[in-house]
């Protein structure tokens, strides 16, 4: 049997090639395109030729893929298309819808457009599904309610969705649409921002440069929020606007406009009007779950979130905290990282494969041959050595090992670790990349000491839900300590993380500390690292650990700033 193909090829363009078998379906490896050749976040994969070479690295043909599925995009179905180019000039490839619009199709309804996909010399027919419905099955496939064969609710809210709600029952094959929670859509959180110092863009920034600062203002918003104070008075401002605003279209363009009068009035500064903002939209998440399960027969023990909001951790840990489930799981690539494989699912779970997807986070591409940098120098050095190394000295260490992590997190193939017991390290790991000075860093622990450490602790494997750190260890790891008392922890285990945890025991052996730094190796604005060389010719670190080998640049001393 041959592989199944996903492809998104508009932004976060990416590839995932998974094989039905006797026992469900695999995940053989994905990609993402930012992921190569230190192309841009968000890179589009609209070449036909770069297709055909994503399969290639990823150490396939086009003849081993039976399955062509290309993930929704458009308003309508199949209508305008997508453009790609060819050998042959352009070519529009026509989608499914993004959302669920054409009402009189099925959830999970496979379209069969009439153009073909041309790839490596010929044409290829292909399947599509609606975009929400790649979020739906990677969430449900890759939780483990489907391991346990349970039903299981999965919201799903993103950048032009309303935050949507269906009903998967793995016993009878089936996937309810429940409907949407409130009116509002995901991209509210980057235009309410947007109005916001230091969100505010330049007018006077091309079109490009705008794009890129929309898809990355989100993450650095939910980090300068910290800065700030919850206003309640705010919060309920918000919270009356958004009753009014239920259900428009322009709602997230307008909201700012609805408030302003109540920020001057109540004097709220920038970083205070974002973390009431945020606490609003948690508190509505959590208020319309609750209506929702009510209406439910039968308990459902487990919450699937995905879509751009499934990386707010503020969010997920309030549905956490809520009680309303048992497990509220959110993949490690709950944006559109994860499109390609979920657009894949949801092919599978068309034709009644419900099983769990076997997959791990680390099925990303594998790491390019090193190839040695004049000046540089290269010594053997054990997963033990390097923990030691870490222990001794105050400088960070780039880990490049082995294939890399699915969706946007660092964690631990790709990434550049550091001691946290000097406060100044986090901004010496800002400076490097150059990221703003309230940027945090992220805590990597070891799951067995997290509960000590953090509350709450516990497996948290990815990087998806805030923990604040004890008061008895906020002194003994200042460095991965946000302004608010919060950290975006990363648990380790044998299990989860099989390097990493060997690192981490490693350092703690000689330290006393089960934590380090974590922070993504990449250029600023750009994918991870794809081999050891690109991250040599950067030269913004001295120390780079790659699957045994301790490379040292020619100065082997300080830490110099990265280009923008």
């Amino acid at each position: 049997m041959g592989l199944i193909c996903g492809l998104k090829l508009t932004h976060d363009g990416g590839l995932a090639l998974l094989e039905p078998n006797p026992h469900g379906t695999k995940l053989v490896a994905a990609t993402e395109v930012e992921k190569h050749d230190n192309f841009l976040r968000h890179a589009s994969l609209n070449d036909a030729a770069l297709i055909g070479r994503l399969i290639r690295e990823l150490g396939h043909s086009v003849e081993d893929i039976d399955r062509f599925v290309v993930d929704g995009w458009g308003p309508e179905a199949v209508d305008p298309g997508l453009p790609i180019d060819t050998p042959m000039g352009g070519q529009m490839i026509q989608t499914a819808p993004y959302r669920q619009t054409d009402d009189n199709n099925p959830v999970l309804h496979c379209y069969r457009p009439g153009s073909t996909l041309f790839v490596a010399g010929t044409c290829h027919a292909y399947e599509s599904y609606r975009h929400v419905e790649a979020h739906l099955a990677s969430a449900y496939l890759t939780s483990p309610a489907a391991l346990e064969g349970l039903p299981a609710l999965v919201l799903i809210w993103d950048g032009a969705l309303f935050p949507v709600l269906y009903f998967v029952d793995p016993r009878s094959a089936t996937v309810q649409y429940r409907d949407w929670l409130f009116g509002v859509l995901g991209s509210v959180y980057e235009a309410f921002s947007s109005n916001v110092p230091p969100f505010v863009p330049d007018q006077d920034w091309s079109e490009r440069i705008k794009f890129r600062f929309r898809m990355t203002s989100p993450g650095k918003v939910m980090a300068y929020a910290g800065l700030g104070t919850v206003r309640e008075p705010l919060v309920c401002e918000i919270r009356r606007a958004l009753s009014v605003l239920d259900g428009r279209w322009d709602a997230p363009t307008v909201l700012y406009g609805q408030v302003e009068a109540a920020i001057r009035r109540y004097d709220v500064d920038g970083a205070s009007v974002l973390a009431s903002f945020q606490e609003a939209f948690g508190r509505l998440l959590v208020d319309r779950l609750a209506d929702a399960v009510r209406t439910l027969s039968t308990p459902v023990r487990t919450l699937c979130f995905a879509g751009g909001g499934a990386l707010n951790i503020k969010w997920n840990s309030a549905i956490r905290n809520s009680g309303l489930f048992e497990t509220v799981w959110v993949p490690p690539f709950p944006n559109d990282s994860g499109a390609a494989i979920g657009t894949a699912c949801a092919s599978q779970m068309s034709r009644g494969a419900f099983g769990p997807l076997q997959w791990d986070v680390y099925s990303g591409p594998h790491l390019g041959v090193t190839q040695t940098r004049p000046g540089w120098h290269g010594q053997n050095c054990s997963v033990e050595e390097l923990g030691a190394l870490l222990a001794n000295q105050e400088l960070p260490v780039m880990v490049l090992s082995g294939r890399a992590e699915l969706g946007p997190r660092a964690l631990g193939h790709r990434s550049i670790l550091a001691s946290p017991r000097r406060a100044g390290m986090k901004d010496t790991l800002n400076n490097m990349k150059g990221r703003e000075p309230y940027r945090p860093v992220a805590p990597m622990c070891l799951e067995e000491r997290s509960a000590e450490i953090f509350d709450p602790g516990g497996a948290d494997p990815f990087m998806l839900f805030d923990h604040y750190i004890r008061p008895e260890w906020l002194d003994r790891i200042p460095a991965v300590r946000h302004v608010d008392g919060t950290a975006r922890l990363q648990t380790v285990s044998d299990r989860s993380a099989p390097l990493a945890t060997a690192i981490v025991r490693s350092f703690a052996a000689h330290s006393g500390l089960p934590v380090l730094c974590n922070t993504s190796a990449n250029y600023h604005g750009r994918g991870f690292f794809p081999d050891v060389q690109s991250a040599m010719d950067w030269g913004g670190i001295s120390h780079i650990w790659s699957d045994g080998v301790l490379y040292s640049a020619p100065d082997n001393g300080a830490v110099s700033e990265s280009p923008v």
